[in-house]
């Protein structure tokens, strides 16, 4: 059973700590005084801190990035699966974010409940508007973007795979994507479910580089069959292993060796006429070369075989016996 929501790792050796916030922010009854008290006693020393976060309690988070912002050595934070919600906002509290290719990035707006009269209810909405302001100044400063744009974006709760969100300026450079092994419990949002975050992060699993090879492996395949076919040699059978998580994209793969076996098709019904051809060809031959070796015999294809005094030559069988030979190779 997990005690903590993060983890603190200092090695000596390289003088670079290395920070995991790999849960909600505030769970297990550890708040964020223990971890801002922790991380100072490496305020000299630069910090990588690795985020895989579906968010967490409000007030948390918003100390946890203070503290970060306040640092004078280098932050560098490294999203590995999910940064939502306080871990989207904690992320950007570094002098640098790198977000691995198969993550997720989420913002939307400050959210709580609240039980009592319409007062004390109006107080708490104040208050969670009053820090979705807060919020939305954290994601301007990242991307310039407008301000009506960013609430606009929180108001709708959106997530961006990796490539949006460096479009945008909330990351400045994408990783290679890496084996993301934890289970997250979205409930709590609107526009994204359990299932949905594991297809999204299996999705974006496989690379760009590695889709690429994929691609190239079977255009190959697919032109090595079709030259074979073409030429009558036998296809030789090779065993391949790909390794892919993504469901999506193998099918979309093999759609395009669907939509290029049409010409194999037409190569093999090519072939088979012509196998056929020679068949009859072969057969008619044999016939021939069966009369030649006839004792007695003289070779006619108009009516029925004469008898004769002589046998055919033996180098007359051989010939024929060459000729049949050429044929069937």
């Amino acid at each position: 059973m997990k005690e903590n929501w993060y983890d603190v790792q200092s090695k000596a050796s390289k003088d670079i700590v290395d920070v995991y916030i790999f849960d909600e922010i505030g769970t297990f009854g550890v708040n964020a005084q223990n971890f801002i008290d922790e991380i100072k006693g490496f305020k000299n020393s630069p910090l990588n801190l690795h985020i895989n976060c579906v968010g967490g309690d409000v007030f948390e988070g918003m100390a946890i990035y203070n503290i970060l912002k306040k640092r004078t050595a280098e932050t560098t934070v490294y999203i590995e699966g999910i940064a939502a919600s306080m871990g989207s906002v904690i992320a950007l509290a570094a002098d640098k974010v790198v977000m691995a290719e198969n993550s997720l990035f989420m913002i939307h707006n400050a959210w709580g409940g609240a039980m009592g009269e319409a007062k004390e209810l109006k107080k708490t909405a104040n208050l969670l508007e009053k820090i979705s302001n807060e919020i939305a100044d954290i994601y301007i400063k990242k991307t310039n973007l407008p301000y009506d744009r960013v609430k606009e974006m929180m108001d709708e709760e959106t997530w961006l795979n990796a490539d949006e969100a460096f479009e945008l300026g909330f990351i400045d450079s994408i990783s290679d994507a890496i084996k993301v092994a934890a289970k997250y419990d979205v409930s709590k949002f609107k526009n994204i479910t359990d299932k949905e975050i594991k297809s999204k992060l299996n999705i974006n699993l496989k690379s760009k580089k590695m889709t690429d090879e994929l691609k190239n492996w079977f255009n190959g395949k697919i032109e090595d069959i079709i030259a074979r076919v073409k030429s009558d040699d036998s296809v030789e059978t090779t065993g391949v292993e790909v390794t892919i998580a993504d469901e999506a994209e193998i099918l979309n793969k093999f759609s395009e060796l669907e939509s290029n076996s049409a010409e194999l098709n037409g190569s093999i019904t090519e072939l088979e006429g012509e196998k056929e051809t020679l068949t009859e060809e072969v057969e008619r031959l044999t016939a021939l070369l069966s009369k030649a070796n006839a004792k007695g015999t003289e070779i006619s294809t108009d009516g029925d075989p004469a008898v004769v005094e002589n046998k055919v030559e033996d180098k007359d069988a051989t010939f024929w016996n060459g000729m049949l030979a050429k044929i069937s190779r």
